[in-house]
């Protein structure tokens, strides 16, 4: 973390010449075991085992040992033996947390006890563990560091991708409710549907660098497969965590799509700190809601934690004629040991939405122009359309150090969820908006089990120091779906003048859905970070062996498809540092998921196509100002592309047809400008072009989907005149999207302001913290995003107001 130490230490001068900058104190006594080995597992486990809070920049243990200790002995005096021969001096703050930093000149004074009295240090960095979420950066917005799949939690200037931790701290002061509403800080990513009002099966669709990224392969901590179905509660969680570009070797297979990048959340464990936290929040023109957020540490030295979360809204949006209720719970246990970690994560959540606003988005035929946006407040859907899913998920993990160098690391999780919905999918025939709505229902269910196990270590040769993770992991994910129901009902539309249309009976239908497929996916993974010159050049090389065997059945139980397919997706990633602040990195690293299907609707629907792969190439730099951060990288992704594309007979065909190609820049900034005055977002450019299609036909077309332009920033204000008070603004701005490969059709760019306030005071002798903003100021209606074909509308403006009171 960079943070700047603003009291004045003392600095003892006994024991300089072995490098310790503080003199052994009489003090309590503590039994310490303590192996030799690479200084950071020393120092690491002297903070569990002493109650330590061991604060260094972790570039400067890089490369050096420690002889270790084992006896009894003050904290003081096994600082000092650990540090022997390092060159590095300490210096405790406090009787609980100790200060490791390179010796500097230093402007001093003598105190009258003999002491040296030193001028503010700045702390470049705090340890990063693989336990922990990284601690916060300058501003609070986002983090210092974020987890990459296998390697870990990794510092931002370490990583040798480019990675964005959005913390709690952004998330409850923005007012968001999913994922949706976190990533829209982020210029790499679009949103394609929400999960709270609309019905798409897969729930929340994102796109990252041009490429789609769906909720069920949201990962929940560093596991993938078991995401909670539709939507995740971010109210709940730590983290979002977004890592841009393909990340098959980090974290492995994904069934829905993470090629262009993917998402990981960390849910809220127990802090040090007691917290009772009690939310009431009003969302336009209806919605109200209420959270209850309360965690505790128990034991000696806290060692037990508790975190319970309690989320219920239900009202109506903003969109006329559609509702929503949502119902969370979660429950975080942990223990921290001196040698063991362990963590229990369990939630429960349950959504349904009421005339959502359809599946897919919208279709249009082939040989009209897009017409203009519908109306982003009124309803276009029929009331009696609904779609809901209740989901439970539970994950244990743990860590267990074998000694000051290995770690050996484990877990499962599994997930369980029965979504339903009666929706339309609507195609808009004519520039009026005259539109077919095609009725389905659809019972879903499915089930997920998710597994890892591994040991990771330190060791050096000669100058070289190694990070060694050997991974092993396991997917099982099963689905049990009715597809026949699709198309059971149709009628006639019109986007902008929709008319009232009776419920069509659902009688005889079955809510009991047969089985539709199996997914088993092992896996085995095996990295190595190597660095030379403490640690100012990083280079992580890794592999991973993965199968994925997918079985496709009839409704009568007989397999229709099968495959059974191995990949080898290797990695590599450099940083180079020459200067304390600055990072040069670059990778090359690839993308693996299942297949697509085929939507409901064509020809084809309900086929699988075999697994895809992604490459990417990746360069960027990264600087840290000391509390403001700016990175900027190139990138290039390829990848099959999926299309839908009309016959001969004018029937809808979902096809695998050549390849898509993103070339882009992006630009990203976080942190303080000055005292009270944030910055947040950047600008991302692409270059999606299509290549190697059939007959060569639409070669050199720009792909699907992409737009060329995206940006989101936005800015944080504290006045000073106004205590407690806080303005912000967002911009977000995405230039024109084609809709089909032939490039014949387009939907224009689009511009949505979103305003917000905080102002934080005390009711009756407790911290309150009030909140209020508008998103989609000016109430701009517009197509948003593309996905095969299928375009999406915006959210209409949106008001929303909370005030949270901590006890």
């Amino acid at each position: 973390m960079i943070a700047t130490l603003l009291a004045t230490t003392a600095l003892l001068v006994e024991g300089a010449r072995s490098g310790s900058g503080a003199r052994a104190q009489a003090g309590v006594q503590t039994t310490f075991n303590i192996p030799a080995g690479p200084l950071s597992r020393a120092l690491a486990a002297f903070g569990r085992q002493s109650g330590t809070q061991v604060s260094y920049e972790a570039a400067i243990a890089n490369g050096k040992t420690s002889p270790g200790f084992q006896g009894t002995a003050t904290r003081e005096q096994v600082i000092a033996q650990l540090l022997q021969g390092s060159g590095l001096v300490y210096s405790f703050s406090d009787a609980t947390n100790v200060l490791i930093t390179r010796p500097r000149p230093v402007s001093a004074t003598t105190a009258s006890d003999g002491s040296l009295l030193l001028d503010t240090i700045n702390v470049e960095g705090q340890g990063i563990n693989d336990w922990d979420a990284p601690p916060s950066y300058a501003g609070g917005q986002v983090a210092t560091g974020a987890r990459l799949g296998i390697l870990g939690n990794v510092s931002i200037m370490d990583a040798p991708f480019s990675v964005t931790s959005y913390t709690s701290k952004l998330i409850q002061e923005q007012q968001a409710v999913t994922v949706a509403d976190v990533v829209a800080n982020d210029p790499s990513v679009r949103v394609f549907t929400n999960g709270i009002s609309s019905s798409a099966g897969a729930g929340e669709v994102f796109f990252i660098r041009g490429f789609s990224v769906t909720n069920q392969s949201i990962l929940i901590d560093g596991y993938g497969g078991i995401s909670p179905d539709r939507l995740i509660p971010v109210e709940t969680m730590e983290r979002v965590e977004v890592l841009k570009g393909p990340n098959a070797l980090l974290t492995g297979y994904t069934q829905y799509g993470s090629l262009g990048g993917s998402i990981n959340v960390v849910p809220k464990r127990a802090t040090d700190e007691p917290i009772t936290r009690l939310t009431g929040s009003y969302i336009s023109d209806g919605q109200l809601g209420t959270q209850i957020d309360w965690g505790r540490r128990f034991g000696p030295n806290k060692e037990w934690g508790v975190r319970v979360n309690g989320i219920f809204t239900d009202g109506d949006t903003s969109v006329d004629g559609q509702s929503a209720r949502l119902g969370t719970g979660t429950l975080a246990l942990d223990y921290r040991g001196a040698d063991l970690r362990a963590s229990l994560d369990a939630g429960y959540i349950s959504q349904k939405t009421y005339a959502p606003t359809g599946a897919a988005g919208f279709g249009f035929v082939s040989d009209i122009a897009i017409p203009r946006a519908p109306d982003a407040s009124k309803q276009i859907y029929q009331s009696w359309e609904y779609s809901g899913t209740n989901t439970a998920y539970a994950l244990g993990k743990f860590e267990y150090d074998i000694n000051s160098a290995w770690t050996v690391y484990g877990g499962i999780g599994g997930s369980t969820y029965r979504q339903s919905m009666l929706s339309t999918d609507i195609l808009v025939v004519d520039p009026a908006g005259n539109a077919t709505a095609t009725a389905y229902y659809s019972p879903i269910n499915g089930n997920s089990t998710s597994a890892q196990a591994g040991i990771r270590g330190e060791f050096a040769t000669g100058p070289i120091g190694h990070k060694i993770n050997l991974n092993t992991s396991y997917l099982y994910q099963s689905l049990n779906q009715e597809s026949n129901y699709y198309g059971f009902y149709a009628f006639d539309t019109n986007i902008y003048n929709a008319p009232t249309v009776a419920r069509p009976s659902t009688f005889g239908f079955s809510d009991d859905p047969p089985r539709y497929w199996n997914i088993n996916a092992p896996a085995v993974t095996l990295t190595d970070t190597l660095s030379i010159l403490d640690e100012r050049v990083l280079f992580t090389a890794g592999v991973r062996y993965q199968q994925i065997k997918v079985d496709v059945f009839n409704p009568d139980g007989s397999i229709s498809q099968a495959y059974d397919e191995q990949a080898v997706t290797p990695a590599f990633g450099l940083v180079l540092k020459p200067f304390d602040r600055m990072s040069l990195y670059a990778n090359y690293i690839q993308g693996l998921q299942q297949g697509p299907i085929a939507y409901q609707g064509t020809v084809n629907a309900g086929e699988v196509f075999p697994p895809m792969m992604t490459e990417q190439v990746e360069a960027g730099i990264k600087y840290d100002f000391g509390a403001f951060t700016a990175t900027a990288s190139i990138f290039q992704i390829t990848k099959p592309s999926s299309i839908i594309s009309t016959n001969a007979a004018g029937e809808s065909v979902f096809s695998v047809n050549g390849e898509q190609r993103n070339r882009g820049v992006e630009v990203n900034v976080f942190g303080e400008l000055s005292r009270g005055l944030r910055l947040l977002g950047g600008v991302a450019y692409t270059q999606g072009t299509l290549t190697q299609t059939a007959d060569r036909l639409y070669d050199g077309n720009a792909a699907v989907g992409v737009p060329n332009w995206q940006t989101n920033i936005g800015i944080e204000w504290d006045p000073e005149p106004v205590a407690g008070l806080t303005l912000w603004g967002r911009m977000l701005a995405t230039s024109s999207q084609y809709v089909n490969q032939a490039n014949t059709q387009q939907i224009p760019s689009w511009i949505r302001f979103d305003l917000g306030t905080q102002y934080k005071t005390h009711a009756f002798g407790n911290p309150l913290a009030l909140r209020f903003a508008v998103e989609n100021v000016f109430d701009k209606s517009y197509w948003a995003a593309v996905n095969d074909g299928w375009v999406s509308t915006g959210l209409p403006r949106t008001f929303k107001f909370s005030a949270v009171m901590d006890f």
